[in-house]
């Protein structure tokens, strides 16, 4: 059984490596369909073998770089079904190049959670970044500065990020993700500290903790909503995947410091995103603050600094990627089709068409936390969590911040439900597909979510 888990786990490296070679080979291929289908069958074929591998337990370090674990399968399978979804809903609307960029930013994500090194790591999230910048701005000139500064932040990222891995060089000259917490030498170690400081900064431009994010609203806003579904749903789960990996494998001995640089983030990226998002009129721009309030709730899992803790963190990165996926397609599809865009232009969308009008009022209670949706245990663990840690102001601010998100949330909805007497307007087949998944997980999996909760704990245990 081990020889065959080993044997594997290589197969996920052949098929990230195939999704790269395929992705740089689209350039050769015009046929669009073609391109689609290779994608999605290579994707599913890795949410496939990295399941087996969730489940079956296996463990190996493969060629000294990537760590085939659960907590790396377990995201690698969420990547994997997260991407197909990116690719049905934007098939009709982007143009061949996409799937090259798409297949990039893919192997980048992939390759996050299996990181065995602070340099694959470091590798990974540059990827997905810098050819995340690329497919913003491929289309349209108008997208430009929405590309531009996704550009910069992920320049910025890699610039601390780079120093910070110079600080811990000296006691870890191989760099490996599991090394330091072992090393004795560092304790007391002020560098490592900074270190610690400066990787936390870092990796909160990845995940778009305050203050690292205030450009994050505009690149949401100006790129295309599809892309900005990616963005949101995946590329900044990205970052606290990398987050987690960094503060509790290299840095397990400092939890008592980074705890509370993480608790004080938190709660001003709460602050920061509901009260901000509370004064908007456009609906991409208001759900680029609400996902920044969602990242200072996943931090509040971090902070607690136990395996219930990253549990909590990990079930809500879960949920929130198949709610703000799911958000973002009804978006897109308003936006790109009907010119959408306000909260006043929603007027009326549930008689206008029924399905949108409550899936995307499903989706916004289960951001809120409103039981028996998906966001609600989310929220439970997360808050349980920093009860658990003695955390419990930090448990408060959460609760106080999901009441404040009741307003700008309720204020779409109220909008959507109003009677109005515009024609009715018909929802597209691939928009359909999405967003039905995202509220079957949401609604069907919120009613079970032991399933979910069982995965992230086994995830959370395996991490530390």
């Amino acid at each position: 059984m081990v020889i065959n888990n080993i044997s594997i786990s290589y197969l996920i490296l052949i098929l990230v490596a195939t999704l790269f070679a395929f992705s740089i080979s689209f350039s050769l291929i015009r046929n669009k369909k073609a391109k689609f289908l290779q994608l999605v069958v290579l994707l599913a074929l890795l949410a496939l073998v990295s399941g087996w591998l969730f489940i079956s337990n296996a463990d190996a370090v493969l060629l000294n770089l990537f760590h085939i674990y659960r907590f790396s399968m377990l995201f690698t399978c969420l990547f994997s079904i997260l991407f197909i979804l990116i690719l049905v809903l934007s098939y009709d609307s982007e143009a061949d190049y996409f799937y090259t960029l798409l297949g990039i930013i893919a192997t980048g994500a992939m390759i996050v959670p299996m990181a065995y090194s602070l340099i694959t790591l470091f590798l990974a999230i540059e990827m997905a970044s810098v050819a995340t910048s690329f497919a913003i701005m491929t289309k349209n000139k108008i997208h430009l500065e929405a590309a531009m500064k996704m550009f910069i932040l992920s320049a910025i990222s890699v610039s601390i990020f780079s120093f910070a891995m110079v600080l811990v060089f000296p006691y870890n000259p191989q760099l490996a993700l599991a090394g330091l917490a072992s090393n004795s030498a560092i304790s007391g170690n002020y560098l490592i500290e900074l270190g610690i400081v400066l990787f936390i900064a870092a990796l909160g431009f990845e995940a778009a903790a305050f203050p690292f994010n205030l450009w994050i609203p505009d690149v949401y806003q100006g790129a295309r909503a599809n892309l900005t579904a990616m963005i949101s749903g995946i590329n900044k789960k990205i970052g606290f995947v990398a987050m987690m990996m960094v503060l509790f494998l290299v840095f397990a001995q400092y939890t008592w410091f980074f705890s509370g640089i993480i608790a004080m983030l938190s709660i001003a990226t709460m602050f920061f995103g509901n009260l901000v998002a509370m004064v908007q009129q456009n609906v991409k721009r208001m759900l680029a603050y609400s996902s920044i309030s969602q990242a200072g709730y996943i931090m509040i899992g971090i902070a607690a600094a136990s395996s219930l803790g990253l549990e909590a963190s990990i079930f809500q990165i879960i949920a929130h990627a198949f709610m703000i996926i799911g958000a973002f397609a009804f978006v897109f599809w308003l936006e790109s089709q009907y010119g959408m865009n306000t909260i006043s232009d929603y007027d009326g969308l549930a008689q206008r068409n029924m399905f949108a009008g409550i899936g995307l009022s499903i989706l916004m209670l289960s951001m809120i936390g409103i039981p028996p949706l998906l966001g609600f245990y989310g929220k439970f663990l997360l808050f349980s969590s920093a009860l658990n840690a003695r955390m419990a102001v930090l448990a408060f601010i959460g609760i106080i911040n999901s009441f404040i998100s009741v307003y700008y949330y309720g204020k779409l909805m109220i909008a959507m439900h109003r009677k109005t007497n515009k024609k009715h307007i018909m929802i597209s087949r691939n928009i359909a597909i999405v967003t039905g998944i995202c509220i079957f997980v949401i609604v069907g999996i919120g009613l079970y979510p032991e399933f979910f909760m069982h995965a992230a704990s086994i995830a959370a245990r395996a991490l530390l």
